[in-house]
């Protein structure tokens, strides 16, 4: 085995053929680090036919003002089954790092923990990698902990993840749960539609994502981010889509539908006159009656929202990537005004079948707080996630690899004394 320096294309070759692969370690998000002014570095491990065995991207990231750190986002693409090449590779890098005025590594593996139930409960007698997480310990890698929540610092350890290989596009929606089921079913027939939008005219969606943010007093990546990783993954593999009303067809809808019923009406009239008395008849006339009324208040309200909000009424969006055989979801947001319309399932359940048919593995609705009860502040997305068909996941988390004792030892001194001060 030998360490050496990769260029990006042979780190890409690897890592989209490699176990713990995620968006988030391709070169492609790596190099968007260089608008940060952060350097980027591709190392691995070769056997003796070059044939890559190992392999690390990662960011140069400035700390307390002096220092640096490298940070390898969702993790090294190392067989941590392998202790000899695990080994091999942590020494080689800890002097490289060294070497390049890094004081430690940051990772936290795109790799499971331990096996968790359909409600997010370890499963008794379920495997778990605690031996794995042991190992890296005894070769210098710090754990953060087994936290919960969303560090401001730290990736999610927990996500919702739908495993797509042994499910046919009738398996997925059959796994739905039923009132989700009945929810899609009726937006789509309220004329809910959906549509993606392209780099050059994302004002809708980020309309949408600085009044979601607001409500939900979160912070965005803004309008810039969404464009640079759209450019830097390409539109077949970074996509906005939003759903919405389009009120011309709308309206074309419910007066089919209403001149339908009307014409349904005539009939079970007719035969009422003849038998007043019928049960079935009587009972006939009620829903058409009932039906009548729904689809003028559908009419009235759809006249409504197009006096306040134009022809085409946006209801949700959300920004999903896909990258080598997994579609992530990364962020959404919806307005609370037309949330009758439920936008947000009609998009995902449009993403889910676009997984499915690209011939994706998985389908990632990402991070969730790990807290899987009503105390969690996340319990509700949870659950809507778990209602399409997600089963909840536990990534081994954070660990540091200090690579230069001394430098380390100097950041650790400047954060107690900061920490002082700040009292």
């Amino acid at each position: 085995m030998k360490f050496k320096e990769l260029t990006i294309q042979e780190y890409e070759d690897f890592a989209t053929h490699c176990a713990g692969r995620f968006y988030l370690n391709s070169s492609k998000m790596i190099e968007l680090k260089k608008q940060n002014g952060w350097e980027t570095y591709y190392v691995g491990v070769v056997d003796d036919a070059n044939q890559v065995l190992a392999a690390a991207g990662f960011s140069k990231v400035p700390v307390m003002r002096f220092y640096h750190y490298a940070y390898a986002q969702r993790g090294i693409l190392c067989d941590f089954h392998d202790p000899e090449l695990t080994t091999f590779f942590t020494e080689a890098l800890k002097k490289y790092i060294a070497d390049h005025g890094m004081a430690y590594l940051r990772m936290d593996p795109y790799v499971e923990y331990q096996q968790l139930d359909d409600d997010g409960q370890v499963v008794e007698n379920g495997w778990n990698h605690q031996a794995m997480t042991d190992f890296l310990a005894s070769l210098g890698y710090a754990h953060q902990g087994f936290f919960k929540g969303w560090p401001e610092d730290r990736q999610v350890r927990y996500m919702v993840v739908m495993d797509l290989d042994d499910l046919s596009e009738d398996d997925i929606v059959a796994n739905y749960e039923p009132n989700t089921r009945r929810t899609i079913a009726r937006a789509k027939k309220m004329g809910v539609k959906t549509k993606e939008l392209d780099l050059d005219h994302l004002d809708p969606f980020m309309e949408l994502m600085d009044y979601t943010a607001k409500k939900r007093h979160f912070t965005d990546m803004g309008l810039a981010a969404y464009q640079n990783q759209i450019r830097a993954l390409g539109s077949d593999h970074a996509k906005v889509i939003v759903s919405y009303l389009d009120t011309v067809e709308v309206h074309e809808k419910n007066a089919k539908d209403l001149a339908d019923i009307q014409k349904e009406q005539e009939k079970t009239n007719a035969i009422l006159v003849k038998n007043p008395n019928s049960k079935k008849m009587n009972r006939r006339q009620k829903e058409e009656l009932e039906r009548i009324a729904q689809i003028e208040r559908w009419e009235q309200t759809t006249k409504e929202l197009e006096a306040k909000y134009g022809k085409e009424i946006i209801l949700s969006g959300a920004y999903f990537v896909i990258y080598d055989g997994e579609m992530d979801y990364i962020s959404s947001g919806s307005y609370d005004e037309l949330r009758k319309y439920s936008g947000p399932y009609v998009i995902q359940d449009q993403a889910i079948r676009t997984a499915k048919r690209l011939g994706l593995h998985r389908y990632n609705f990402t991070g969730t707080s790990g807290i899987f009860n009503e105390e969690g502040p996340d319990y509700g997305v949870f659950l809507f996630k778990k209602h399409l068909g997600g089963r909840p996941i536990e990534l081994l988390g954070d660990f540091d690899l200090v690579c230069d004792p001394k430098m380390m030892k100097n950041i650790n001194r400047m954060q107690n004394l900061k920490h002082v001060f700040k009292k």
